[in-house]
């Protein structure tokens, strides 16, 4: 059953920038042993912050990084009681509307060995081989806009 999420562009250090930071940190930097320093935060100003919301709140963010014509979605996080709900895919239709909007060509991601399977099930293909960022395997999805 797809959960009905609304997604929009955040503002850097709100509170609901703030909220996407927390969920990341859960989801994806703690697990790996990370912190997200003030210096993290501060490198993100520029960029896109993508932010999902089930009954207001906040349950789905990414961050869209320009790229040549492309646009790279990082720090991908589902919160992980509503994961496998349809709410990524959501998010993905959602980025490449924007990515359209901005002119970009094709939408990409350094994705981890155990989301391999969900990207190429949205339409993103693998790209080269395997790579270590931050410790864990990683591999290069695109998908064309």
């Amino acid at each position: 059953m797809t959960l009905p999420t609304k997604f929009e562009i955040i503002q850097h250090g709100g509170d609901s920038y703030l909220a996407a930071v927390r969920l990341r940190d859960e989801i994806l930097v703690n697990p790996a042993s990370v912190v997200t320093t003030p210096e993290d935060v501060a490198a993100e100003r520029e960029l896109v912050h993508v932010a999902g919301f089930l009954d207001g709140e906040l349950v789905a963010t990414c961050l869209l990084v320009p790229e040549g014509r492309a646009l790279r979605m990082k720090r991908v996080a589902i919160a992980s009681d509503v994961q496998d709900r349809g709410i990524g895919a959501q998010m993905l239709h959602f980025c490449e509307d924007h990515a359209r909007e901005s002119g970009a060509s094709e939408l990409c991601a350094h994705a981890r060995e155990t989301a391999v399977r969900f990207y190429l099930k949205v339409g993103f293909a693998t790209e080269g081989d395997y790579f270590d960022e931050d410790g864990i395997p990683h591999i290069v999805v695109r998908k064309a806009l």
